[in-house]
């Protein structure tokens, strides 16, 4: 498998294909606004930051989870990530195990990322009043971004995204450290795996069949 795409075929059929699309769509979505938000007031990281990575163990729900776990079973086929995972259990300070200081984005499974690691620095939050406000990431000395924003207009919003990903979720609001929720996750994809013989063209261990 090459892509997310992939795995959502691979798995069709399957609650955990399910998931997965649901996810991506709801991904896509959020990508699409961000970027038209971020463009529209000049908000950018810093050429090559990975700061935020490396001081932050993300917490996320057992979709993404699912997601990015099926990435590196079948996508990256990694298993010096998932033990690095395993290894991290517990952690919930950071650094993230999946940030790679010398790898393009940092993140090595940038495209099944999960959503705080999508909106940080690239989104606003509501205020009391019920307006957005946007602040500049601690981590931005390069002052890439904007101070601050009190906006008025309809925003890309975190705690909207957040109550739409909650949604989706079917471990009842369940929510983790990515370290220990990923890690579970690998488990119990490598058993539906065997059930689908995902990878194994020949999942009975046999030699080609005899015709009869």
């Amino acid at each position: 498998m090459d892509s997310i795409e992939d795995l959502m075929i691979a798995f069709e059929g399957t609650y955990a294909g399910q998931s997965m699309a649901g996810l991506v769509e709801l991904y896509s979505t959020i990508e699409n606004q961000t970027s038209a938000f971020c463009t529209q007031y000049n908000i950018a990281c810093g050429s090559g930051c990975g700061t935020c990575c490396e001081h932050f163990m993300p917490d996320i729900t057992v979709s993404e989870a699912r997601l990015v776990a099926a990435y590196l079973l079948f996508v990256k086929k990694d298993e010096t990530l998932i033990e690095a995972l395993s290894s991290a259990r517990g952690n919930t300070s950071g650094p993230c195990p999946l940030y790679n200081p010398d790898s393009p984005y940092h993140c090595t499974v940038y495209q099944a990322r999960p959503l705080i690691c999508r909106l940080f620095g690239a989104c606003a939050n509501q205020g009391k009043d019920g307006r957005a406000v946007f602040r500049r990431c601690k981590y931005n000395v390069e002052q890439t971004m904007p101070l601050s924003l009190i906006l008025d207009e309809d925003v890309p919003v975190m705690q909207d995204y957040s109550y739409a990903l909650r949604s989706l979720d079917d471990g009842n609001g369940k929510v983790g450290y990515l370290s220990d929720m990923v890690s579970t996750m690998v488990e119990q994809l490598r058993f539906l795996a065997n059930m689908l013989t995902l990878g194994d063209t020949n999942p009975d261990d046999t030699t080609t069949p005899i015709a009869s």
